[in-house]
């Protein structure tokens, strides 16, 4: 009997870390798009935005690294209270090609079945990594 509940635990230890895996996954997948959405209407006619690759100097609505990183920070505190992880921070954020937002967010799991009075560990660390591309739409 000891054996099976030890699994029981085990098991249920493992789906809540993957199930923070996945709420992580959601807070960087909205993070990325977030700094998707930066390049809109209203700043896509400014020419002072510039690709880091660009030969031709200005290209207007092409994504930087400050608005991406900013972009991002901004939308996980806005999603702070949704947020039930532990040390949910942004590591890197960052344009690829001046279309792609890239973000990766670190944060710890830390399962509720077992014994953190025992373990001498913060948790599990885990990281999630998203992308969103700006698209020309109607």
């Amino acid at each position: 009997m000891t054996v099976v509940i030890a699994l029981l635990l085990t098991v249920a230890s493992a789906t809540a870390i993957y199930l923070d895996v996945k709420r992580l996954t959601f807070v960087a997948d909205s993070a990325a798009a977030a700094a998707a959405r930066r390049v809109g209407p209203d700043t896509y006619y400014q020419g002072d935005v510039s690709a880091a690759d660009s030969d031709s100097g200005a290209v207007p609505g092409a994504l930087t690294d400050t608005a991406v990183h900013d972009a991002a920070v901004e939308d996980l505190a806005a999603q702070a209270a949704l947020v039930t992880l532990e040390g949910v921070e942004v590591v890197q954020a960052y344009a690829l090609d001046g279309d792609t937002a890239v973000v990766t967010l670190t944060a710890r799991s830390r399962p509720p079945f077992l014994p953190w009075d025992i373990l001498p560990s913060e948790g599990f660390e885990i990281t999630a990594t998203s992308t969103a591309r700006v698209t020309a739409g109607p």
